[in-house]
């Protein structure tokens, strides 16, 4: 294939040539006069699978003859070269290892760093080994680094890395990084004494990586050996070439690789050759764009080369920048482009590293009913069985939450086997509804039995629950082996449904077969994972998880694709759109390292940071190649401006420096070519028509629906937001309790109330603090199951049970009767409402006169407030003076007040002399008679304590819409 060459065959394939299609052009052209089957002995080495598959596609497009041999580079690593090279380690077996070895040094050195970042940490210690053992760094060679401005960290920093210094020893079993860089050392030095008599061409590679660089030269060095660059720079001068000869300050060029490729093979720029006769799309433009990637030092080149650009409008053709205003109006202007694609005929890709990005001009294409052909596929976590399975590990060894007991039973896969599953929803329906209402926080086994009752439709599916979520809290340390048989078994007892066998649909589809392979590898080398907790198995089992990818090749639009970076290196596309165009996103800000520093990295001689930034800039001059390319950019995200890559920053201050070559000009219709997008797609988004806001709501309903019973309580919510009234007690639409019950005021103060309840029922001595103490104490265990807001209440209880012992013994003296938690019932005369009450405390006197109190933990109403809101006080005064409480009969009321149970024992007491009990009942009657009246509207929030005040139905009265200061609009409803 290839005549003698006395120096290194070094091919290139120019930006904007489609690799794959020139790599196959060129490898015909030479193959012409070749034997079938000594054509089908070529061996072509390429960097990815997905090139691996784009060649082949390209070779059965015809015509028919036997193939070349294509190889991937990374499969190096499992070649049988020789019996003294033994197979490397699996990758999750070391892994593994590293996590028990990083435990036991967190267990002995706790302040090293937290225990939730070991497997972080173990996986970060992973990629370290395998760089180190691809790039032939050994430990030594990072223990002899000079550390001396560095010296807490690298203490630190050391007492890990010894923990992979045994992996280097060439007696263990290699890892896979480890065992590639042996096998092409062995390749290279078999090849030397007798090399292969075919051609092997190395294909698509950079170098950017040691082994592969090492693996480049030794086939460089072939009889018949090739190397063929892509995306080379044609348009670079020598002077440039010759300039790039430090990494530190030249590794985010995207020709650095090559440079490093010279230096390492021994050519020289002008050696290297066309591979094929393919001619970039867009000459002009790789020539714009390969002045404005220029090295920063000699960016001055700018105005002396950018005159022999010629006209740049022309050089800009078919290029479009577009930003906009937002990551959404970018995501539906991109969709948009995309939609017109496909009526076009023509294929596009979206080319970007922002996830976030692709995801919402998928949601956007979805106007259309297109799914783009995404090959970054849905992270298997996300997957219906990766979400069951994760949220399966988390119950064991914690206790069970109503929430997460509920997100499991209503799982798309939970209870698939059978045909029954609405069944199962309705129960599902009917559980959660008791668990809102009623609780417990943490439901058991004997809760969901005591839930089903006597219900018999109920009883053989609680069972069932019950029987799967006993135990799970008492899960302790164990085997990996044990955790994962565990949680494998209930997660298929959950799918499978009750009395069945099987897992129901979690391992069906391609997410299942997927997350199977997973546990099913996970399985096989848990043997190394050791003792663990709960905690930190559904940790690693998670991080495992994150690793896969599930992906339907079949299932998008085949015009329509979303491609990462990668895999656009060998891809082409009539249409480019290189999305998310800001820095910190493309390129990408480099990773922390938490083990060395860029010099440390530079001294070693392992890979820089700015490594990604060159790659991430090749990639770029590839895709800015392209026959019709948009860049694209939101100019602020969700909380800050953006500032544009840097990439994107060169080009337009490069048009922008060159006047003469109509810079400005062809900078002002790239952006006018993305204006015109971006107002199409805001015109498509743009509501039809304009829905009219809401007016602020005063609903009057038909007096006949108006309530006839209020609460005391309830009567400072008509005052201050008739609409909740309206809705609660008219619409009967009552707030739903959230799923989680947490530990809040209002929870505190129930508890507190039942306290000096059964203090005060069973006649306890005024000044018996101990044992208001214990009842204290049994309540909140009862009732409070979060064991730190059950200390911190019952610490601030006992500082006010003291001073309300203390005032309480006062209390006593002025009374020989105390009734507490009467339930009392009064209908106002002339509008035959009922006022309804439950009295904290009534005492009552010898002289057959009646005290009442009320008890607060929270605020206490003031003077006013009791006047002409909050009059829950004055009305159970005017109840007890009119004969409301049986038990008590109708008694003159001497004082009524509110006991604040805080540590200040203060009291507030109503305004009964302002107050009495005729002008309370007057007002009552006035109040109730003005919503006995038809055009008496409820209006919405009329009188709110705060602005800010949040409403339980404001949602409902579409607050936001209106404010405070706009007028009601009453509606008579019949």
């Amino acid at each position: 294939m290839f005549d003698p060459s006395p120096s290194p065959r070094i091919f290139g394939e120019p930006c904007g040539v489609d690799y794959a299609k020139g790599l196959v052009a060129g490898l015909m052209a030479r193959a012409q006069h070749m034997p079938p089957e000594d054509f089908a002995r070529v061996e072509i080495y390429v960097n990815t699978a997905r090139m691996q598959r784009r060649i082949r596609a390209m070779f059965d497009a015809g015509p028919a003859l036997l193939l070349p041999r294509i190889r991937l580079v990374t499969d190096l690593a499992r070649d049988p070269i020789s019996k003294d090279v033994p197979p490397a380690v699996a990758p999750l077996h070391r892994r593994l290892e590293l996590s028990q070895l990083v435990a036991q040094l967190l267990e002995s050195e706790p302040d090293l760093a937290p225990r939730a970042a070991l497997y972080d940490l173990s996986d970060s210690l992973a990629s370290l080994m395998d760089e180190m053992q691809g790039e032939g760094v050994s430990p030594d060679a990072i223990a002899k680094l000079d550390v001396s401005d560095q010296s807490g960290h690298w203490a630190r920093a050391q007492k890990f890395l010894t923990i992979i210094a045994q992996f280097f020893d060439t007696t263990t079993q290699p890892d896979t990084e480890a065992r590639q860089r042996l096998v092409i050392e062995t390749l290279a030095a078999r090849w030397a004494d007798a090399p292969p008599d075919h051609p092997v061409i190395v294909a698509g590679s950079t170098g950017s990586r040691g082994a592969t660089a090492l693996f480049m030269q030794a086939v460089a060095k072939l009889p018949q050996g090739a190397i063929v660059l892509p995306g080379y720079d044609t348009d670079l001068p020598d002077t440039v070439w010759s300039a790039m000869d430090d990494g530190l300050t030249h590794e985010d060029h995207p020709q650095y690789r090559f440079k490093r490729l010279m230096d390492l093979i021994g050519f020289a720029p002008a050696d290297v050759a066309r591979w094929s006769d393919l001619a970039p799309q867009r000459p002009a433009r790789n020539r714009l764009v390969s002045l404005s990637l220029r090295p920063a030092p000699v960016t001055s080149q700018w105005l002396q080369e950018g005159p022999d650009l010629g006209c740049l409008i022309a050089a800009t053709e078919g290029l479009t920048l577009l930003e906009a205003a937002s990551p959404r109006a970018e995501a539906e202007a991109i969709a948009l482009r995309l939609r017109q694609a496909v009526d076009e005929g023509i294929t596009a890709a979206l080319i970007s590293p922002d996830r976030m990005l692709t995801r919402q001009v998928t949601a956007a294409l979805d106007r259309w009913d297109i799914k783009p052909d995404d090959s970054a596929g849905v992270p298997l976590q996300l997957s219906p069985p990766g979400r069951l399975l994760r949220h399966v590990a988390d119950l064991f060894g914690t206790q069970l939450t109503g929430e997460a007991l509920l997100i499991l039973l209503k799982h798309p896969l939970c209870h698939s086997s059978n045909n029954d599953r609405g069944d199962h929803l309705r129960l599902t329906h009917d559980l959660e509804l008791q668990l809102r209402r009623h609780g417990p926080p943490f439901p058991t086994a004997d809760t969901l039995l005591k839930w089903a009752g006597a219900r018999a439709d109920r009883q053989p599916w609680a069972q069932w629950v019950a029987e799967l979520v006993t135990g799970l809290d008492t899960v302790g340390d164990k085997h990996l082996t044990d955790h994962l048989d565990a949680h494998l078994t209930l997660a298929e007892s959950f799918c499978a449904g009750p009395a069945l066998s099987g897992a129901g649909g979690l391992w069906a589809e391609a997410a299942g077969r997927a997350a199977q392979r997973i546990c099913t590898d996970l399985r096989t080398y848990a043997d190394a994972g050791g003792v663990m907790s709960p905690r930190d198995y559904a940790a690693l089992f998670g991080k495992i998880l994150s690793a896969g990818v599930v992906r339907d090749r079949d299932a998008g639009h085949p015009q329509i694709l979303i491609w990462g970076t990668l895999e656009a290196r060998v891809q082409g596309a009539d249409l480019t759109i290189l999305g998310g165009m800001n820095d910190g996103v493309w390129p990408e800000a480099p990773a922390p390292d938490p083990w060395l520093n860029r010099m440390m990295r530079a001294q070693a001689g392992l890979l820089l940071p700015e490594r990604r930034v060159g790659l991430s800039a090749h990639d770029y001059q590839q895709a800015v190649a392209g026959r019709e390319v948009w860049i694209t950019r939101a100019k602020r995200s969700s909380d800050a401006e953006t500032i544009p890559s840097r990439w994107v920053n060169r080009l337009t201050n490069l048009l922008g420096g060159l006047p003469d070559q109509n810079g400005p000009e062809a900078l002002r219709q790239m952006q006018a070519r993305g204006a015109a997008w971006l107002a199409m797609a805001a015109k498509l988004s743009a509501p039809v028509a304009d829905v009219a806001k809401v007016k602020r709501p005063a609903p009057c309903p038909p007096v006949a629906a108006r309530p006839d019973q209020f609460s005391v309580t309830q009567i400072k919510t008509l005052i201050r937001d008739p609409y909740a009234i309206y809705a609660r007690k008219v619409l009967r639409l009552d707030p739903l309790d959230p799923l989680t019950p947490s530990a809040d005021a209002p929870l505190r103060g129930v508890i507190i109330h039942k306290i000096l309840e059964e203090f005060i029922r069973h006649q306890h001595a005024p000044d018996d603090l101990d044992t208001l103490l214990a009842i204290a104490a049994r309540h909140f265990a009862e009732k409070c199951p979060w064991p730190t807001h059950r200390a911190q209440w019952m610490a601030r209880f006992a500082l006010a049970a003291d001073a309300f012992c203390k005032a309480e013994v006062g209390r006593h003296a002025l009374s020989d009767t105390r009734l507490v938690e009467q339930e009392g019932k009064l209908v106002i005369p002339g509008v035959e409402v009922t006022l309804t009450c439950k009295a904290d405390r009534i005492d009552l006197t010898p002289d057959g006169t009646a005290i009442l109190y009320d008890y607060k933990t929270g605020t206490m109403p003031t003077k006013p407030q009791q006047e002409k809101f909050d009059k829950q006080l004055l009305l159970e005064v005017a109840m007890v003076e009119n004969g409301g409480f049986e038990d008590v009969g109708p008694v003159q009321v001497t004082e009524a007040q509110f006991i604040g149970i805080k540590p200040d024992a203060k009291t507030v007491p109503a305004p009964m002399k302002d107050s009495p009990t005729d002008t309370t009942m007057a007002g009552m009657i006035a109040l109730l008679q003005h919503w006995k009246q038809a055009d008496s509207g409820y209006t919405a929030r009329y009188a709110l304590f705060s602005k800010n005040d949040l409403g339980s139905y404001d949602h409902l009265s579409r607050f936001g819409e209106w404010d405070s200061s706009d007028p009601a609009q009453p509606q008579v409803l019949t």
